[in-house]
């Protein structure tokens, strides 16, 4: 008999844009009140679920998937699920950009240049040792090159230069020892080599050729081509910086007519990304030797499309659910909830579940909560939070007493988070890897900055590290998970008692696995 498919229930969801309620498909306003009011009337045994999905969920999935299968599991447990869902378009900005990077030639040579240079820095051996398909050495950098095409090209199983490929470095002591050369002299010494690497030179050449006007002449220009890139992705700031520009007349850096071409700006530039990852390094900061290379190389040349634009816009998302307003989602359910207690009509307790940047939207309910004088008893679910520990720790300061008492985290170990490649052949760690090291940063002076290794709540080796022993913020959490028993659930953790296992072994497993199902409902029942 085949399987019943699952539809979701109009009264277990509301679907919010930039967290506002309205016209279809957004749901609309007067279904917070109605949905609330049915919720109270059943009276379920253990109260109200509100789920937060993750930002990397679609609207459809959101309710074809995660409402409609997760609902009659919430029923099960006595309780009345009530979803909040939202669509940030970041997975669709992730997979388009991942293959429109992986296109571009000039993305591929930088991150095989800059391999080549921090690895003759870090290796024991003085310089380059790589393995090859079948674990076979190479020293020569031409067979390198070789062996990274056949990576971006989806032919090799790993990159080259993953940690075990560095030999004698698989303690990663060399890569902390590993001292930070003068710019100039490693600018210098990379100038040199570029004869022995020409296909580098043509495509650097090209992307030059392309990064001036077309009606420019670029043949004495010293590229030793006169093709144009038909990939032009770079950042214009990049540009700026590899080719200056004659003139200012132009505000697109793609359009500016560039001076006199020098090998020595293009070595410059790339030297600079090579110490900003021997700097990680050695500062014990670094997400492994081809994760961290790669995040440079974006973050340097490629800023526009990583994402960070999008990402900021889906936290704020979660902010704007409870602003100022007669039509925010979050803030709406929140005064609903108040009015109801008001009335003398109150759920036995609250449990906010939030999966991912769900996690987020749970920080900024609980300050709505707060500011509402809600009396209901809130329980805390995280499932692998992206939520920053420079925001929890905040939450932790308004709410440790009140709203936080009852609270448990469900995430992965790092060996898991370091094998849940999330955008292979682009980035073979987890999400929350790459938010830390990409999307992540700081308000500064009214402008956002990137901070790469931004520690992150459900990552473990913020907490287990040398290297944030004196991090306040990360420090105030992990006091935190130790004031009181089991609020953490490394996974894999099997037969550790009721509500205490998990099996996930990627990011987005958390509101799938059925052993992390099976002790959430468990928490809901208790």
């Amino acid at each position: 008999m085949a399987t019943p498919l699952l539809v979701p229930n109009k009264n277990n969801y509301l679907v919010s844009a930039n967290g506002r309620l309205g016209n279809p498909p957004q749901s609309a306003v007067t279904e917070v009140a109605r949905i609330l009011n049915q919720a109270i009337r059943q009276g379920p045994a253990n109260g109200l679920v509100i789920h937060m999905h993750g930002g990397l969920v679609s609207r459809e999935y959101a309710l074809n998937d995660i409402t409609a299968r997760l609902t009659p599991r919430y029923q099960a447990a006595g309780a009345y699920p009530l979803f909040f869902v939202w669509e940030s378009g970041f997975k669709e900005a992730l997979l388009n950009n991942k293959s429109d990077i992986l296109k571009d030639p000039a993305f591929r040579e930088l991150v095989k240049k800059v391999s080549e240079w921090v690895v003759a820095k870090v290796s024991p051996v003085g310089g380059v040792n790589f393995r090859g398909a079948g674990g076979v050495p190479i020293t020569d950098i031409d067979s390198f090159r070789q062996e990274y095409d056949r990576w971006f090209d989806n032919m090799r199983q790993a990159p080259p230069v993953e940690d075990s490929d560095i030999a004698g470095d698989g303690q990663a002591r060399m890569r902390a020892a590993a001292g930070i050369p003068d710019l100039d002299d490693l600018a210098s010494a990379i100038e040199q080599q570029l004869d022995d690497d020409p296909v580098f030179k043509r495509v650097l050449g090209q992307t030059f050729n392309a990064a001036n006007p077309p009606g420019v002449t670029v043949t004495t220009k010293g590229t030793g081509t006169t093709e144009r890139a038909k990939i032009l992705l770079i950042s214009p700031d990049a540009l700026d910086e590899m080719f200056p520009a004659t003139e200012a007349a132009s505000t697109d850096a793609r359009v500016k007519t560039r001076g006199v071409f020098t090998w020595l700006n293009v070595a410059r530039y790339a030297a600079k990304i090579v110490i900003a990852v021997l700097q990680r390094f050695h500062s014990h900061r670094d997400h492994g030797v081809y994760c961290t290379i790669v995040e440079e190389v974006l973050q340097s040349a490629y800023g526009d499309l990583i994402g960070a634009t999008v990402w900021n816009a889906m936290k704020k998302d979660t902010l704007d659910s409870f602003g100022d307003g007669t039509d925010t989602c979050g803030r709406l359910v929140v005064q609903k909830i108040r009015e109801m207690e008001n009335a003398g009509k109150q759920f036995k307790k609250i449990t906010l579940v939030g999966h991912s940047t769900g996690a987020i939207y749970i920080c900024n309910f609980l300050d709505a909560a707060r500011t509402a004088g809600l009396e209901t008893p809130i329980h805390v679910v995280f499932l692998a939070p992206a939520v920053t520990c420079q925001r929890f720790a905040r939450a932790i300061n308004d709410h440790e007493g009140t709203y936080l008492r009852d609270f448990r985290m469900f995430a992965m170990r790092d060996a898991r988070e370091q094998q849940d490649a999330m955008l292979k052949p682009l980035y073979t760690r987890s999400l929350l890897y790459f938010v830390s090291g990409l999307l992540e940063g700081n308000d500064v002076g009214g402008e956002w900055t990137s901070e790469e290794d931004m520690p992150l709540v459900g990552m473990e080796r913020f907490f287990t590290q040398a290297a944030f022993s004196n991090d306040a913020q990360v420090q105030k959490v992990w006091q935190f998970f130790n004031a009181k028993a089991n609020r953490l659930v490394w996974s894999r953790a099997a037969d550790a008692g009721v509500g205490l296992n998990s099996d996930s072994q990627h990011h987005g497993d958390f509101d799938n696995d059925e052993a992390t199902l099976i002790s959430l409902m468990d928490i809901i029942r208790g």
